[in-house]
């Protein structure tokens, strides 16, 4: 929901270069830190659908997708998830539930319930258990 969507997910210097605009020294202290942390690669390895081939170009264009001016023109119920640990965009779940006006249920996920993190990766039947019920009950009303 904020302007610097997915940027919280990037440290402090990281985030400087990015804000203003140093692509190739963004990309070339990114890019070191993907070499120390093997497993993250697979966050930005391809570009996502654009094929971005700069984790510059990546984040810049993440950064369009926004709903902090449209939450309220949205009428369809939303089932929004909030995992414990989000580590992509802590805090946006709720802020994007306090926003909107229309039907909406914030669900959390729990370490307890192996289920935190984004996307809730080691839970994947819980969250489907919890959405398909979500989509049952809502559906029944229309």
């Amino acid at each position: 929901m904020s302007s610097h969507h997915g940027a919280e997910a990037i440290p402090p210097e990281l985030r400087q270069l990015l804000d203003s605009g140093d692509k190739q020294a963004f990309d070339q202290m990114f890019n070191e830190g993907m070499q120390s942390a093997p497993l993250a690669q697979g966050r930005t390895g391809s570009g996502g659908p654009n094929r971005l081939r700069s984790a510059f170009d990546v984040f810049t264009a993440a950064r369009r997708y926004n709903l902090a001016d449209v939450t309220d023109q949205i009428t369809t119920p939303l089932l929004i998830t909030d995992p414990e640990g989000e580590q992509c965009w802590p805090g946006q779940s709720q802020q994007l539930f306090e926003k909107l006006r229309n039907t909406k249920q914030l669900v959390a996920f729990t370490a307890e319930e192996g289920a935190d993190r984004h996307c809730e990766p080691m839970a994947r039947l819980l969250l489907e258990q919890r959405m398909f019920d979500w989509l049952d009950e809502t559906l029944a009303s229309v």
